[in-house]
């Protein structure tokens, strides 16, 4: 056995033998073989010069620990979560699971470790997951089968031949560690082998033609019931977790070429490189601990792990005792208040404790193709059911659920559904950082873009808020895309908000071709905004909701519709007038089944009063059928009712004209406003006092909101690009004058910005003669005059000049119908205004809401709201990405 052993020199330059040599003659060869075994417990060996080493190799040097993530005990799917970045876990052809790498390269000599699990000493109890570890001539059993108690190491495939295996089991200090045999390539299965090394281990003789070809586990594990066991008692060193060893805290580059893409956990700190105070890893957490904040926090413990004061917990980042009462809420507001950079970067992630791949997932967009991504082979019904989640915005945890498990388990019997934890964070993963790629080719190339912004609140007491670009693009189309969702402080403070916008457009690179930002009309949101640069512009969504909600709070109006209610209650609780209802008039019956069951929604209310008002004859009759006090409509109810229809018409007109595109363009905001104000909802001599009231009420609204001359300006701007609005007739003459001369410049700063020169082509006025026949280049009037004159050819006129003969030809030609696209339009003639194109690719791209303008005026945006405040905190920004860009994927 001796002489399979090929021995480096050591600290003392003491070989196997002379060791050997030094042990009492009487010693019997057990003796000797276990001294041996010992000694190889604490000799590590080096694939490049084939040496057995201690600490270090004397030609190579330090070998290359490969750390796991750091994650609690008992921690859901904890072994998917300690994967290291570079790995995954897939499917495998064959069944199962396995472990790919994802990295340009993993050098030989790497090591990963150690294998965790429960410690086993009854080798029935063994699985394909278990190892056997040698200490002091016995043996035990360390077992993975529980993923809340293991490690990635679990999922690590055992080669079935030698030809394909990559990697090396082996003991060292009491300890099952793998080693890279040879480089793995991106793109590669970990492969482990069971060969000479582990033999040895297990204590199997060696011959001359023996051949370590225990590749499948299975058959490994006959050999494991020759073993002799250890009793539980001189176990307690390999159960308690915190004896675990930490190769003397080396930790080495993975490789060095790569260290910059691919940084290595460092011991102390978490996989996400927070710089914690020394000595804090040793805090003690709470097993059932899952929340993020617990990265910074932890527990005074004794010298067994055990937990001294759980009413005292202790900041790992500046050591200051918190009181704790058995939520996270003292937590976050530490952090919020002590550490804001190390929150934001915990928050924004949208991590849990700990995530495989953190820094994959998390890294900035633009840096991710640096990084090698392999697409996991995902079969087809897990795929979908990756869709559907995505698609309908579900919580993952509803696969887990028995209706949905019943329901696929009688599509496909044969299909094993993934935890969804393996499904969170393997393939829905896989799919955020494959659409993030896609995602960064197109907005790294946009020239000018805008955001909308959507502050939104979860279920539990986080706010979020979600940012979305959009452009338009070459061919004249509108592009919307689903930046990020970050939590925000409860506050909503200007400070929080700014902090969330610079990340997030540092993150993606749109700070400085974003100009203008479209969200809620909040002086936080505003200044906010203003700090990172860009211009805050309302959301005229927001804008008549807050008009027709005013309305709808009117004392006057609530006191009748509270009557009205009442009365339809009356009616739907008798069994003839219900009937009659019926007969006279379905729908109406289903418009007050809807009002009573989900009182006055703003986007709707409109359509039921003005069904009310249209059967006003039959409600009376009704009313003197049923003689009840307290039900009775006095005329002046109705009148009230007229007053409300009457004014809340325009509103909702207006409503459904922003409803037909996803987003509709700013260019349709002024003339909408402007006709509401001066035209549907200005006073009129024949209204009544309560009616000149509301509409007073509105037009201060209206008139606040758009007062001021920033927001005006861009209205008009947009107005004056849009071929439906390009005469600017709602606009007084100081006005579009003020607007054109902007236009003017704004298009020639544009076109002083373009990397290419582009060709212009001048607009000709219509019915002008043909051009005459081009002159010779030696002409004898070009000799005498060209000097003189080429100043007035159109080729060579300056960048203000064009752009002025543009407008001027494009305010002069023939208006389009209020009902063409714009976009349309410039598709079509964008080659005859060059300067004005690219101003109205700018402009016409900025959203007039915050978000889908079926969101704001129809019930659609309840469900949406609804499903996102739904989902797990940590997959917050993964999905609603995922599900906001669904062409990418």
């Amino acid at each position: 056995m001796l002489g399979h052993l090929q021995m480096g020199r050591v600290n003392s330059c003491m070989t196997v033998m002379e060791r050997l040599r030094c042990l009492d003659t009487g010693q019997t060869m057990q003796a000797a073989e276990e001294a041996c075994a010992q000694l190889e417990d604490e000799l590590l060996f080096c694939e490049d010069c084939r040496l057995y080493f201690r600490e270090s190799c004397p030609q190579h040097g330090t070998p290359t620990f490969i750390l796991d993530t750091q994650v609690p005990e008992n921690v859901p799917s904890r072994a998917l979560l300690s994967l290291p970045e570079g790995l995954v876990v897939k499917e495998r052809s064959q069944g199962g699971f396995g472990v790919w790498s994802t990295i340009p390269i993993i050098p030989r000599g790497c090591i990963f470790g150690p294998y965790e699990g429960e410690v086993l000493v009854d080798r029935r109890e063994c699985t394909v997951y278990s190892w056997a570890i040698r200490d002091n001539g016995s043996y035990f059993y360390i077992d993975a089968s529980d993923d809340s108690k293991s490690s990635w190491m679990r999922y690590v495939a055992c080669a079935s031949t030698e030809e394909e295996h990559n990697l090396t089991v082996f003991q060292y200090r009491g300890k099952i560690y793998y080693r890279a045999c040879q480089p793995i390539s991106s793109g590669t299965e970990l492969m482990v082998w069971i060969g000479e090394e582990y033999a040895r281990t297990l204590g199997l003789k060696l011959g001359e033609h023996f051949k370590y070809e225990f590749g499948e586990k299975e058959l490994l594990m006959k050999l494991f019931q020759d073993l002799h066991l250890k009793t539980v008692d001189s176990l307690q060193n390999h159960i308690s977790p915190r004896n675990q060893y930490v190769c003397n805290d080396i930790v080495t580059p993975l490789i060095q070429s790569h260290k910059h893409n691919y940084p290595l956990n460092s011991i102390g700190h978490t996989s996400s490189g927070f710089q914690l105070l020394e000595g804090t890893q040793n805090l003690v957490s709470l097993g059932r601990a899952q929340s993020r904040y617990w990265t910074f926090f932890g527990f005074q413990g004794d010298d067994y792990g055990r937990i001294i004061d759980k009413t005292k917990i202790i900041c790992k980042l500046c050591g200051v005792r918190l009181s704790y009462s058995g939520n996270t809420t003292n937590l976050r507001q530490h952090l919020i208040y002590k550490h804001r950079r190390e929150y934001n970067e915990l928050v924004g992630t949208q991590g849990a404790v700990v995530e495989p791949q953190k820094n994959i997932d998390s890294a900035s967009p633009r840096e991710l193709p640096s990084r090698a991504v392999v697409t996991p082979t995902v079969g087809r019904t897990t795929k979908a059911v990756a869709d559907f989640i995505v698609r309908d915005l579900m919580p993952v945890e509803i696969i887990e659920g028995e209706g949905f498990v019943q329901m696929l388990s009688i599509l496909d019997p044969n299909y094993k559904l993934p935890a969804a934890s393996f499904l969170s964070h393997t393939i829905l993963q896989e799919m955020h950082i494959q659409a993030k790629l896609r995602v960064l080719e197109v907005v790294k190339n946009l020239q000018e873009c805008s955001v909308s912004l959507d502050l939104w609140k979860h279920s539990g007491s986080l706010s979020y808020l979600t940012l979305t670009i959009h452009y338009v693009n070459e061919t004249f189309e509108s592009r919307n895309i689903v930046l990020s969702s970050r939590v925000v402080s409860e506050d909503l403070s200007e400070e929080s908000l700014k902090l969330v916008l610079q990340e997030v457009a540092e993150e993606w690179g749109i700070r400085e071709n974003t100009f203008y930002a479209v969200g809620l009309s909040s002086p936080s949101v505003k200044i906010a905004a203003s700090k990172v640069g860009w211009k805050s512009l309302p959301c005229v969504g927001q804008v008549l909701k807050n008009c027709i909600e005013a309305i709808l709070q009117h004392h006057t109006i609530q006191t009748t519709l509270d009557r009205f209610r009442r009365l339809i209650a009356t009616i739907f609780s008798s069994t003839a007038q219900n009937e009659e209802l019926t007969t006279h008039g379905p729908v109406l019956k289903v418009h007050l089944k809807m009002f009573l069951r989900d009182g006055t929604k703003w986007y709707s209310i409109y359509t039921l009063l003005q069904s009310i008002v249209d059967h006003s004859k039959f409600f009376k009759s009704l009313i003197e059928t049923l003689k009840e006090d307290g039900i009775s409509l006095q005329p002046e109810d109705w009148a009230i009712l007229q007053d409300v229809v009457d004014i809340l018409k325009p509103l909702s007109i207006a409503t459904s004209t922003f409803t037909k595109d996803q987003f509709a363009g700013l260019s349709l905001v002024k003339p909408v406003i402007t006709s509401l104000l001066y035209k549907h909802l200005a006073p009129n001599e024949w209204d009544s006092e309560f009616s000149k009231n509301i509409k007073k009420a509105i037009h201060e609204e209206l008139s606040f909101k758009y007062s001021g001359s920033e927001v005006n300006q861009v209205l008009n701007l947009a107005c004056a690009l849009d071929p439906r609005f390009r005469g600017l007739d709602f606009l007084s003459q100081p006005d579009r004058v003020e607007t054109l001369h902007l236009l003017k410049l704004e298009a020639s700063s544009l076109a002083k910005t373009q990397t290419t020169e582009p060709s212009y082509v001048t607009p000709e006025p219509q019915n002008l003669r043909p051009p005459s026949k081009k002159l010779k280049q030696d002409s004898g009037i070009e000799f005498l005059l060209g000097d003189l004159c080429n100043v007035r050819n159109s080729s060579t006129s300056t960048v203000n000049q064009q752009a002025e003969q543009e407008i001027s030809s494009f305010q002069t030609s023939e208006a389009s119908s209020l009902c063409q696209d714009p976009l349309q339009w410039w598709k079509m003639h964008h080659t005859q205004y060059p300067f004005l194109a690219r101003a109205a690719r700018k402009l016409l791209a900025i959203p007039a809401t915050s978000v889908p303008t079926n969101w704001l005026f129809t019930d659609a945006g309840l469900a949406v709201y609804r499903k996102r405040s739904a989902l797990t905190a940590e997959h917050v920004d993964m999905l609603v990405f995922l599900n906001g860009n669904r062409l990418f994927l």
